[in-house]
């Protein structure tokens, strides 16, 4: 995005401009991280410019202060701060406190501060930059939503995020194209705003390395109708127990129950309904057939009740067309293995 003559971004939505220092100071710890600021020369003028917007629910913050500066961030982020340079040059420390050594931002490489890192940055006087400030919550949303699951953990990205690749070529042009419609074009409305939101995340999450990197690639092998039976049969099997219907299984795949109905048939020649109940099955003749022989006899209905089954005599036609003989033959088979008593 460094470009010396395009014009710089947010015009029309300054929240500041001016020589004093410590409304600069508060002006952006109220909109990114508290801070401490200091001036390497002070023969050189400061004037501070801070503009701010909303897109969604990203933060955009521009930033420069015509003057050669150490930014230090007072405590750990708490959001994703993705620093794109506008401008000019700079450099950024993670958990240390010299940012002389640290990773470059200027015309090839922006940086991206994760949840839980404090950074020091090092900004020359001709350096300006635009911060996209995200919440956790939406990069774990927009996480999911690509994994199709729920994840257990924010993830953590590389510090530092190289621009000449492709696909980061091709984010930074979504960044512009963005921050050129802003305010005049379909972006001011709130579902065009979500949807740019929403790519520029994706972008990041697939094209920046990150510790969940591996995942996203593991899904992306799958083909998308057998990743979505996966999905589904991976949540019947956590909630084997639990009465599910067809409707819950659509809901949780994201698509209609006639749909999914028919991704089933297509690929395992079977339907989800059916594809839970041979789940079900197995766990209780798993369990008929594997007692613990020094626990009490349970009876064929405390087992088929443990493992969803309400309708009895419809679990016992479908146990028998399985496994060929009744459930309760399973388990009196099992109690005299058990006694070791082989006597019919």
């Amino acid at each position: 995005m460094s470009d010396t003559t395009a014009p710089t971004p947010l015009v029309g939505h300054e929240r500041l401009h001016g020589a004093d220092i410590p409304e600069f100071q508060r002006t952006v710890s109220d909109l990114l991280a508290p801070h401490r600021l200091r001036r390497r020369r002070t023969a050189e003028e400061f004037v501070g410019d801070v503009r701010a917007a909303r897109v969604a629910d990203l933060d955009l913050v521009y930033l420069s202060q015509g003057a050669a500066v150490d930014v230090q961030l007072l405590e750990p982020v708490d959001y994703y701060d993705v620093i794109v340079p506008v401008i000019g040059t700079s450099s950024i420390a993670v958990d240390t406190d010299d940012a002389s050594d640290g990773t470059a931002i200027g015309l090839h490489n922006a940086a991206i501060l994760s949840p839980g890192m404090r950074a020091n940055i090092r900004m020359h006087s001709d350096a300006a930059h635009l911060h996209i400030r995200i919440g956790t919550a939406t990069m774990t949303r927009r996480l999911s939503s690509l994994l199709g699951r729920p994840v257990e953990s924010v993830p953590v990205f590389d510090v530092s995020l190289g621009l000449s690749t492709p696909a980061a070529a091709s984010w930074s042009r979504l960044l512009r194209n963005g921050l050129d419609d802003l305010d005049s074009g379909v972006l001011s409305h709130p579902l065009s705003s979500a949807s740019w939101r929403d790519h520029l995340l994706t972008g990041l999450l697939v094209g920046h390395r990150n510790s969940c990197t591996e995942q996203l690639d593991r899904t992306a092998a799958q083909p998308g109708s057998s990743r979505i039976i996966a999905e589904v049969l991976g949540f019947c099997e956590a909630n084997i127990a639990a009465r599910i219907t067809l409707a819950d299984l659509a809901e949780y795949a994201g698509t209609t129950e006639r749909s999914l109905q028919r991704l089933f048939r297509d690929q395992l020649n079977s339907s989800p309904m059916r594809s839970l109940q041979e789940m079900r099955l197995s766990k209780v003749h798993e369990e008929l057939r594997l007692l613990d022989h020094h626990a009490a006899t349970p009876s064929v209905t405390d087992v088929a009740w443990r493992w969803g089954f309400t309708h009895l005599s419809r679990f016992a036609a479908a146990y028998r067309a399985r496994y060929g003989e009744n459930p309760s033959e399973t388990l009196r088979s099992s109690v005299r293995q058990r006694t070791g008593d082989e006597t019919p």
